[in-house]
């Protein structure tokens, strides 16, 4: 959580600087619009433990994200703010090999999204938001003998917080994104608006 608030703060002051030299004409995520974001994102396994004498610590984990948001609440804060609700899904596999062995994590998340959007800057959407779903991981151990061991894949309730940007030129855009889960901890894409 403490990065969570961490990232608005930082948004924030770097919106606040650059918005002295170009004024917000209304919202760039404006009442009706479909926003439709994919992406690739990096993550951190929580798979580890003692294997012998060796500790198998964290590694990183890839994942492909997708996220689908329509701002159905428009002209707030000052008509440069809007609310969007949505769903997202992601998936994602991730490896370390250690001494000729393999340990291995599979992903899986489904759910939906809320966010606030506000633009500080013309085409500069910025936004904040909570995500609620399901996720699932498989953890997995080969060994280097050709044993492979299951770890099971525990499900879980998935519940984040998230920030982002997004540069919208038209009906394209790009974006970024910080999560407060090790699912995705930052994700960079492209969007659809329409």
């Amino acid at each position: 959580m403490k990065r969570f608030f961490l990232l608005l703060t930082v948004l924030t002051v770097i919106c606040v600087f650059g918005a002295k030299t170009v004024s917000a004409q209304g919202c760039a995520f404006p009442t009706g619009s479909l926003g439709i974001n994919l992406g690739l994102g990096l993550g951190n396994s929580d798979f580890g433990g003692y294997h012998g004498n060796y500790y198998n610590g964290h590694f990183l984990v890839p994942t492909f994200n997708a996220a689908v948001d329509y701002a159905f609440l428009g002209n707030i804060i000052n008509s440069n703010g809007s609310i969007s609700g949505g769903g997202y899904f992601g998936i994602g596999g991730g490896r370390d090999k250690w001494e000729g062995n393999k340990n291995i994590n599979n992903r899986f998340r489904l759910g939906t999204r809320g966010a606030l959007h506000y633009t500080w800057v013309r085409n500069l959407d910025t936004y904040a938001g909570v995500g609620l779903g399901f996720r699932q991981d498989r953890y997995k151990t080969k060994w280097s003998n050709g044993h492979t061991d299951d770890w099971g894949s525990p499900s879980d309730f998935d519940c984040f917080g998230f920030a982002g940007i997004h540069y919208i030129m038209g009906n394209f855009a790009v974006y970024s994104e910080l999560q407060t889960t090790n699912f995705s901890v930052f994700q960079i894409g492209i969007s659809f608006v329409l």
